[in-house]
This record gives C-alpha cells, sequence and structure tokens, in this order.
C-alpha cells in the first residue's frame, strides 16, 4: 500500500469516526431537549407562573459550565 492509499484510508476512517461522533451528539442534543421540556411540564403541573418562558439566566448558567469543562481543543468562544 502506497502512503497516499494509507493516507486515503486514514482520512476515511476519521471521516467514518467524525460521522458516529456527529450521530451521538445529534441524539444527545434531542435527549436535552426532550428533558427540557419536562421540566416545562412540570412546572406546568406544579403551578409556576413561568412556567413556558425562556430563562436568560438558567441559559448563561449553562453556558458558564461548559466554559469551565471545557478542556479544548474548541477555544471557549
Amino acid at each position: 500500500m502506497t502512503d497516499q492509499e494509507k493516507s486515503s484510508a486514514k482520512l476515511a476512517e476519521l471521516r467514518k469516526q467524525i460521522d458516529e461522533v456527529d450521530r451521538a451528539i445529534q441524539k444527545l442534543v434531542s435527549d436535552r431537549a426532550g428533558l427540557a421540556q419536562q421540566v416545562g411540564e412540570e412546572k406546568i403541573r406544579s403551578g409556576h407562573s413561568n412556567a413556558g418562558f425562556y430563562r436568560p439566566e438558567r441559559e448563561a448558567q449553562i453556558l458558564r459550565e461548559v466554559v469551565a469543562r471545557n478542556e479544548g481543543p474548541l477555544k471557549d468562544d
């Protein structure tokens, strides 16, 4: 096998792994959305007046936690 063939095979394998990770991310995002939906439903059941409303302070908290966990290779911003 030539170096070019080895490189092409390696790239194909890496792209396959990226596709697998993308599918896993998509599933996790969908799972998270379902849980957030359940939170809203529970708020409605328990009588919270702001049940369906966007909470920017919660979003900010989540984003701060994401940045704190970031170990790279992506930059925080």
